[in-house]
């Protein structure tokens, strides 16, 4: 089984709520004024661990401020519902290192770049639910190309291909440069690209909008998402349980090796028959063989956790 890959595309949308300064301040922790004159200010996170902008080769210096950047990209966009950048959220393995994370997050900027994309990139390591690291980048994408000293009037539409019908070959090509990372670096990691579907795996959980938690924080109550999750949750960590239980039973259950297998006999037999020592009448061996029985084994399997029907099941005769 393949080692976990996050790689997760997206966008901004006005319809949501959402807006591209707001994602800019979040992802470097700092503050922003947004177009209602609201503050959004997230510098009291500590978890920061770099700050990047990439543009193309030749683009004007306000290209590489991303305060200026993301102001001029949502000018842009005249629509109420318009979609102001894209977004991608990528993980990194525990195994490496700080230095390793900023080398891979540029290296998946620069593969925008070329497109003639200009990114902000940042990196993050706040800790997992585990209490262990969770590195990861969140990088933003414009969405129209640099013309002159601004923006260009349409959108660069053929750019979406890259994100919809060719998606999955993204993934490929980066789960490709992963592993040849940490392979380089002697790290034991390999990431499969491929969908839980493809690999017969369970569909991975949904993630929730924040909101659902903020309202279980403020109010104490559970939105239906919230429950559907947690109840999903306690349901897979049963299952686990009485899967390990089983198994546990079944090595129990196993003969060990010693009495699996007879030891050897140390005596060796005579290949000369002997003599009988007593005369026993033939009519008494016919009788004793009628009376004789035979041993079977039976191999026992332990009672599924869940039952498949409502009705018990029917007894078996034995031989």
């Amino acid at each position: 089984m393949g080692d976990y890959l996050g790689l997760n595309f997206g966008v901004t949308q006005r319809s949501r709520g959402q807006c591209a300064i707001k994602r800019s301040a979040y992802q470097c922790r700092g503050t922003a004024r947004l177009g209602d004159q609201s503050i959004v200010d997230y510098s009291d996170r500590d978890d920061h661990v770099g700050h990047y902008v990439l543009a193309p080769e030749g683009a004007p210096a306000w290209a590489t401020d991303c305060r200026q950047l993301w102001q001029r990209a949502a000018a842009a966009e005249k629509r109420a519902d318009a979609q102001e950048a894209r977004t991608i959220d990528v993980s990194f393995p525990r195994a490496l290192v700080r230095e390793d994370w900023i080398e891979l997050a540029h290296r998946l900027g620069r593969l925008l770049v070329q497109h003639g994309m200009v990114v902000q990139i940042d990196v993050h390591c706040p800790l997992a639910s585990d209490g262990l690291p969770n590195p990861h980048a969140h990088i933003m994408a414009t969405m129209r190309e640099i013309d002159g000293n601004g923006f260009a009037r349409l959108k660069a539409r053929h750019w979406n291909k890259l994100f919809h019908g060719q998606a999955s070959a993204m993934r490929r090509d980066w789960a490709k440069i992963l592993n040849k990372y940490c392979r380089e670096r002697g790290i034991h990691y390999h990431a499969d690209h491929r969908s839980n579907a493809e690999r017969d795996l369970p569909p991975a959980e949904i993630r929730l909008p924040r909101w659902n938690i903020l309202h279980h924080k403020r109010t104490g109550r559970k939105t239906e998402a919230l429950e559907k999750r947690d109840s999903e949750r306690a349901a897979k960590a049963e299952i686990a349980r009485l899967e390990a239980e089983c198994e546990k039973i079944e090595r129990g259950l196993a003969p060990s090796q010693a009495e699996a297998e007879p030891a050897p006999s140390t005596t060796t037999r005579s290949t000369k028959p002997t003599k009988p020592q007593l005369s026993v009448p033939t009519r008494y061996i016919a009788a004793a063989n009628r009376f004789s029985t035979r041993t079977e084994k039976f191999s026992i399997t332990p009672a599924l956790p869940i039952p498949v029907e409502d009705d018990p099941p029917t007894p078996v005769n034995g031989p």
